[in-house]
């Protein structure tokens, strides 16, 4: 009987702990298999959001301009509307699929080094980098696992329904949560260490990034109300 797809990943989702038993494949093998699973998925999303994001833009372009936020920020929403009036007109989006074509694979192997570097920084952290491996453990362990987690992707696509994407705002949220600790089976499982710290490295990586995002705004804020 043939299997539906990504049924595979479902199952290993739904049982992290077995996921990663089996004797690891190449890095080279192991990237290549995500890459297949993934950048279609990656571009599909891509391409929708692409279509919601011109239609928001198209909508502050006539008029619809945040101001309670704009004035929060120190900003005179008048002036805003005035410069976002004069924006050019969306591009069509079949003009934009040559960039997304190019932009998304580069973007999915971007986000596998980040989170190699990210991951492997908190686990070095933590102590649980063993001496056999190295960085090369966690490229592999990311491969593996974002291979796994680009099922979220599709499930992410559920967020474009009409009023139902707004219920399952949440659930799809504690998703997202989920398959970023899920990374954290992977790492365990490829250096050896225990599954705690493979599972903090994920939230040591969230931490950093937080306090790094969290500083950029507070820069932009401070830069916003700076302006005359």
């Amino acid at each position: 009987m043939m299997e539906l797809p990504f049924a595979a990943s479902f199952r290993a989702l739904l049982h992290p702990g077995d996921a990663f038993e089996a004797p690891p494949p190449s890095l080279g093998k192991a990237a290549l298999d995500m890459a297949l699973v993934w950048m279609p998925l990656a571009l599909l999303n891509a391409g929708w959001t692409a279509v919601q994001s011109l239609r928001v833009y198209e909508t502050l372009r006539n008029g619809a301009v945040p101001a309670g936020a704009l004035g929060w920020l120190g900003v005179d929403p008048a002036d805003v509307q005035e410069l976002v009036t004069r924006l050019p007109a969306s591009p069509a989006i079949g003009r934009l699929w040559p960039w997304l074509v190019l932009v998304v694979p580069l973007g999915v192997l971007g986000t596998w080094l980040h989170h190699a570097v990210w991951d492997h920084t908190g686990l070095w952290l933590l102590g649980g980098l063993k001496e056999k491996g190295g960085f090369r453990a966690s490229l592999l362990a990311e491969a593996q696992a974002l291979r796994i987690a680009a099922v979220g992707t599709l499930i992410a696509l559920l967020n474009f329904l009409p009023v139902l994407g707004a219920w399952l705002a949440w659930p799809l949220l504690l998703l997202d949560a989920y398959l970023w600790l899920f990374r954290g089976f992977a790492l365990a499982a490829r250096h050896g260490c225990e599954l705690w710290k493979g599972l903090a490295a994920t939230i040591v990586h969230a931490v950093l990034l937080g306090c790094c995002a969290l500083g950029l705004f507070i820069l932009m804020v401070l830069m916003a109300r700076m302006t005359p």
